[in-house]
C-alpha cells in the first residue's frame, strides 16, 4: 500500500512510525471528498443538503418525542453554530415542528412531520447509495470490517479511556 513508506525520524519528527497520522490523514481526505459527493447529490436529488439530512437523521433516531435543541445540537455531525437558524429552514420546508415540552414552560422539542419523514426515508436510501459508490468500492470486505471496528468507539460514543491502546501489547 502507498502509506507503509515509514517516515524517518528527524529533529521535528521524533517518531519513527507515524502511520497513525497517515491514517488519520485518509479519515479526512476520504470524508472530505465523499460528502461533497454526496452534498451535491442530495441538494440535486432531494433537494436539500448534508446539513439538513443530518438533523432529519438525529429526529429519526429519537422518534416518537423529537429532541431539545441543545439534545440536536451535541448531537449534530455538521452545524453546532447556528442551529437554531438551521431548524428555522427546515421548519419552513414543512419537515419539523417545534412543539412544548410537557412540564417544561421554555422547553421546546423538534420532532419530524410526516413529510420530514418521507423525505429523510427517501434521501436515506439514496445517500446509502452514493455512500456505498463513492467509499464502499474503494474498499475490499475485510478493509471494511477493519475500518469500522477501528472507528467503532467513534461513532458509539464509548468512552475512549476503556478503549485498548492498540499499540500496547
Amino acid at each position: 500500500m502507498g502509506y507503509a513508506v515509514a517516515m524517518q525520524p528527524t529533529d521535528e519528527s521524533p517518531a519513527a512510525d507515524e502511520t497513525w497520522f497517515h491514517a488519520w490523514r485518509g479519515v479526512l481526505f476520504a470524508s472530505a471528498r465523499v460528502l461533497r459527493i454526496a452534498d451535491l447529490d442530495m441538494l440535486e436529488r432531494d433537494g436539500f443538503p448534508l446539513t439538513w439530512f443530518d438533523v432529519l437523521s438525529r429526529l429519526a433516531d429519537a422518534v416518537p418525542a423529537g429532541l431539545r435543541m441543545q439534545e440536536l445540537e451535541e448531537l449534530a455531525l455538521f452545524t453546532r453554530g447556528g442551529l437554531t437558524r438551521l431548524v428555522d429552514r427546515i421548519e419552513a420546508a414543512g419537515l419539523v415542528r417545534r412543539e412544548p415540552v410537557p412540564g417544561d414552560r421554555r422547553g421546546v422539542l423538534v420532532v419530524l412531520t410526516a413529510s420530514g419523514r418521507q423525505r429523510y426515508t427517501a434521501a436515506l436510501t439514496r445517500h446509502m447509495q452514493v455512500i456505498e459508490r463513492e467509499f464502499g468500492r474503494r474498499l475490499a470486505p475485510e478493509q471494511h470490517r477493519a475500518v469500522a471496528e477501528a472507528l467503532w468507539p467513534w461513532w458509539h460514543e464509548a468512552d475512549l479511556a476503556d478503549v485498548p491502546d492498540a499499540g500496547s501489547g
